[in-house]
């Protein structure tokens, strides 16, 4: 018994240290792009994010525009922004934060510039060809309307990552929402 409990103990660590890296290409324009790692060309269609599996390592990421960037992919997940778009980051809290909640969070609170505008809060901006991944939900990818809160917790805050016309859309739709009031 002691033997399989150590194999099984064993395969759940080789599993745990995986060697392989998952990028999601991202694509929040209205035209297709194109994306090469490595040797491999990625067409990645308006508005869509496309997944591609690789070894960790040093590898070779080049846009349309010949901008040519070797990264050493080490970390599991990373979102690839080959038109260095602009991504707003923000938290949405399930449930009733506690006092400690909401001091950590009044504390984290910065300013950000967006797409031009000023605005603060828990927000952070990603606009480079290559960030690891630390959000919950991604561009176009819906938070969920509820969740289940495990007892002895009053929140849980999940972090979604807008695209700008996710942006701009829930805007238009809070604006939209205030004015039927």
């Amino acid at each position: 018994m002691k033997k399989i409990l150590l194999i099984a103990a064993f395969s759940i660590a080789l599993l745990s240290c995986s060697s392989q890296v998952d990028l999601a290409i991202d694509n929040p324009t209205m035209n297709p792009v194109i994306v090469k790692i490595d040797t491999l060309a990625v067409e990645i269609p308006a508005r869509e994010v496309v997944w591609v599996e690789m070894g960790k390592g040093k590898h070779t990421v080049t846009t349309e525009d010949n901008n040519t960037v070797e990264y050493d992919f080490q970390k599991s997940l990373y979102m690839i922004n080959p038109t260095l778009s602009q991504y707003l980051e923000y938290q949405e809290i399930y449930g009733r934060p506690s006092p400690f909640d909401q001091q950590i969070n009044s504390n984290s609170e910065q300013t950000v510039n967006f797409l031009g505008m000023e605005m603060t809060g828990n927000y952070k901006v990603y606009d480079k060809l290559i960030t690891p991944v630390t959000w919950d939900c991604g561009p176009r990818e819906a938070l969920p309307e509820t969740i289940e809160i495990e007892e002895g917790e009053s929140s849980v805050v999940l972090t979604k990552l807008l695209d700008p016309i996710e942006f701009i859309e829930l805007v238009q739709a809070a604006d939209s929402e205030s004015n039927a009031e």
